[in-house]
This record gives structure tokens, sequence and C-alpha cells, in this order.
């Protein structure tokens, strides 16, 4: 998750959040002038540098926050399913769930 990728807890504060970045930041940005090692490099993915803005981007903004929280929930309960499921049970085999009239049209 994003807040594994930032390394604080899902209920971090605002400044816990830029806190924990900025000190990211200081170890994996491209242009730091510290010299990584290979136990620093091994947790994040390589040091990847972008996991990390994005991951601070995403959990800075209180809406796109909330949102992932939501996702997040969702997927951890069972609910968000990455495939679409055929509602054959009560109707025709041919629609999905995921499918719609809008979605359908090619204007």
């Amino acid at each position: 998750s994003l807040y594994d990728v930032l390394r604080v807890e899902r209920d971090a504060s605002p400044t816990e959040i830029k806190s924990a970045y900025r000190s990211l930041a200081k170890l994996y940005h491209p242009d730091a002038s510290v010299r990584r090692s290979p136990e620093i490099d091994g947790d994040v993915g390589g040091g990847d540098f972008i996991l990390i803005r994005n991951a601070y981007e995403t959990l800075s903004d209180p809406s796109a926050r909330a949102t992932y929280d939501m996702t997040l929930a969702a997927a951890q309960s069972g609910r968000l399913r990455r495939c679409p499921v055929p509602l054959s049970r009560s109707r025709s085999p041919v629609f999905y769930a995921t499918r719609r009239w809008e979605t359908d049209q090619c204007w």
C-alpha cells in the first residue's frame, strides 16, 4: 500500500506524512548527494523515487487520500473485483455487471 511505501500508519497525520516523505526523499532522490547502500535500497524496491513521490501526492491530498482509503478498504473486504462478474445467476449470461449502455457506445 502507499502507507507502506512511506512507512507510516494508516491514521498518520499530514505532518507525519510530509516528514516521512522528506526523509525518504533525502535518501532516494536521484540527485541526492548521499551514497545509497544496499540495505537502504532493498526496502522500497530499489530506491524508486517515483513510487515514493506518487504515494506522497496521493496521501497529501485529503480527497485523494479519502478515495484511496475507500478503495483500500473495499479491496481488503473483498468487495472490489478485478474482472467483470456475469449476471447469469439472475439474467442472461451475455450481460456483465460492469457494462452499461453508455460505455458500449462508439461515438
